[in-house]
């Protein structure tokens, strides 16, 4: 695994070597192709880079997917942390209030990543982790391991301690798998939500409405 990660230098614009040229075109073409379908040469031609590049820095298509696969867990990892260090405080406190507002919070977060400075990136991102949910290749164990384990664990706690223990075991993981499904159903709809709404952007005023009604949701879920 290289030292640095290139996604987020990339977002930062802090990078433009050779290498993360490359993952910059792979993450894009393996957010709409998957693995199988994803070309090479397309890579290689939005990168800017001779073809041969992707086997001389990475070995190949599949080498590259898989590291990929790994800086987009690394990356997660920087951008959950605030959320999981205020989970972690939540765990001890046992706030109904503050497990509720994490909770919306963490989903806000990633409802919103269209208004973000690294939204088209968080997009690819969550396009590719769809992907690996519903048709698994090796590298689904990568984004288990380094993403839907602690986040699923960290939503389960949340679930618990916001419903004042209503919700427990099997029941409080199946209400934060519900809730995380209802984030991906709707990032997946964005484009015809926006169309049916009239909205042309996602900018704030959109998300304060998004957000108010999550919010909204939360309590009757919590009631």
């Amino acid at each position: 695994m290289f030292e640095k990660n290139y996604i987020a230098e990339i977002i930062d614009g802090r990078s433009s070597d050779a290498k993360a040229k490359i993952i910059s075109a792979g993450l894009r073409e393996f957010a709409k192709n998957s693995l199988g379908a994803a070309r090479t040469r397309e890579i290689a031609a939005v990168a800017g880079v001779n073809h041969a590049a992707i086997s001389y820095y990475f070995g190949g298509k599949k080498e590259l997917y898989k590291e990929i696969a790994r800086q987009v867990v690394e990356y997660i990892g920087v951008y959950s942390k605030p959320y999981f260090d205020r989970a972690e405080k939540i765990y001890k406190s046992n706030s109904c209030v503050d497990a509720k507002e994490l909770l919306r919070d963490y989903v806000m977060s990633r409802v919103c990543a269209e208004s973000e400075k690294d939204g088209e990136f968080l997009r690819c991102v969550i396009m590719i982790i769809t992907r690996e949910e519903m048709y698994q290749t090796e590298i689904f164990d990568i984004f288990y391991d380094g993403v839907f384990k602690p986040s699923g664990e960290m939503m389960f706690k949340l679930v618990e301690i916001a419903s004042n223990g209503r919700y427990s075991g099997e029941s409080a993981m199946v209400v934060s798998e519900m809730i995380m499904g209802q984030v991906h159903m709707f990032n997946s709809a964005r484009a015809g939500f926006k169309r049916m709404n009239k909205w042309k952007t996602f900018g704030e005023r959109e998300i304060s409405i998004v957000r108010e009604n999550f919010s909204a949701m939360l309590e009757r879920v919590f009631a």
